[in-house]
């Protein structure tokens, strides 16, 4: 952390009052069962769960002061009004602390992707112990709150993803957060339940910039009608640049500018061997082996229509060069596609599920739908639900195949895959 971990100090920046003696610690925690001697816990609350069940078992695993909304007996604790915000603050010291560049991504999707190629081409360039990125795919208000607490002095820059359902979720984030540079990787069709319409989707998108330190640079693969609501959120003067639907030309301009910020030199050309590389993302586009020599494509971390979209290009594209252990010629492998549903589209749910599954089709030999129905009846898409599915997948899967999966998280998907593999 940025300050000096004792309890003293963490009491004051969380706005708790200290029930105990001013100990050193060693983490903050938050789940119980990863306490170790030393630490202290920090009991969160959600709609169906309250950290504070477990605050006897955190003391039984060597918690040296719990952090809690209620007295504790013969204990060394720190009182506060409310756990979750007594974290916030916290964040928001550690935020305040750091003096390093920091980089917010947002997006439609390609957020985490994009995070992990920018902190890949910087951890080569600086070292593992100067860079951070937040965690996984944690990108909601606790995920960045967690990230920050892991600034470091040693760290020059970090990446962080936040993501939104609802309206005003990424300008809480933001605020929080006040990148040095903002990025928007793409807009699309997503979260439509909550944001209702794309331009919903574009308003809520660019509420980054706003959010964005004077001075700063926010950059869009997005079209430049929405970088100008971008720019009329922010009061400002910053650094405004689209390239419009061209991912690789957004993370080389953003390489470019993070170069610049923090007096490094790079080739294009280096940037661009970079670039070219395959940066292997869990459940995206990762490409597998059966265990009947089929080739998957795991993209089943999450799905939107332009996720959708965006992998079928990238299916038309793949060459054998990309095919890390078999060089055969994916034309004439025959393809499947294992659908599942997109979830929080709202009112467009049916048209778009209709149009993406339309465009698998005419790309796939097969394509298997899996839990969910529409009107279209090609002669190649199935409706089935997982038993049927895993039973026609060991039907037809062979050294002759190529299975590419995609659906919402909600559809577990990586169980079927686990299942093949």
């Amino acid at each position: 952390m940025l300050f000096k971990k004792n309890i003293e100090n963490l009491a004051a920046f969380g706005g708790g009052k200290m029930h105990s003696e001013n100990l050193d610690f060693k983490d903050i925690v938050f789940n119980s069962k990863d306490i170790k001697k030393g630490d202290v816990f920090l009991p969160l609350k959600g709609e169906n769960h309250d950290g504070h069940k477990f605050i006897s078992e955190a003391y039984s695993l060597g918690a040296i002061c719990v952090v809690s909304e209620k007295k504790i007996e013969n204990q060394n604790y720190i009182l506060v009004e409310n756990t979750n915000t007594f974290l916030e603050k916290i964040a928001r010291k550690q935020r305040n602390l750091f003096d390093g560049l920091v980089i917010g991504i947002t997006g439609s999707n390609g957020k985490t992707t994009t995070k992990e190629t920018l902190y890949k081409y910087y951890k080569n360039k600086l070292g593992e112990e100067n860079v951070l990125k937040s965690f996984g795919n944690y990108n909601n208000f606790f995920g960045l709150c967690f990230s920050l607490l892991e600034l470091r002095e040693s760290h020059k820059v970090g990446f962080f993803e936040i993501g939104t359902n609802n309206v005003g979720e990424i300008a809480k984030l933001a605020e929080v957060l006040r990148m040095n540079i903002s990025i928007i990787t793409n807009i699309g069709y997503a979260h439509l339940e909550g944001l209702k319409s794309l331009k919903g989707v574009a308003n809520e998108k660019t509420d980054i910039y706003a959010f964005t330190e004077d001075s700063g640079y926010c950059i869009g693969n997005i079209p430049y009608e929405f970088l100008k609501l971008g720019k009329k959120k922010s009061h400002k003067k910053k650094n405004f640049l689209s390239t419009e639907n061209d991912p690789k030309k957004l993370l080389s301009k953003a390489i470019e500018i993070i170069n610049n910020q923090l007096k490094l030199k790079s080739l294009p050309e280096e940037v661009y061997r970079f670039l070219d590389q395959k940066i292997d993302v869990s459940g995206r586009f990762e490409i597998k082996k059966s265990k009947s020599k089929a080739i998957i494509i795991d993209d089943a971390y999450n799905a939107n229509p332009d996720s959708f979209l965006y992998a079928f290009q990238k299916i038309l594209d793949l060459g054998i060069s990309k095919i890390p252990f078999e060089k055969k010629i994916l034309k004439n492998l025959k393809r499947i596609c294992v659908m599942g549903k997109m979830g929080e589209l709202g009112e467009k749910s049916e048209e778009l599920h209709e149009y993406i599954l339309k465009e698998a089709s005419l790309i796939f030999d097969l394509v298997y739908v899996l839990d969910f129905k529409t009107n279209l009846n090609e002669s190649n898409i199935q409706y089935m639900g997982r038993e049927n599915l895993k039973s026609k997948l060991n039907e037809n899967i062979n050294e002759d195949v190529l299975i590419f999966f995609k659906g919402s998280r909600s559809v577990k998907m990586e169980n079927i895959i686990d299942d093949l593999i």
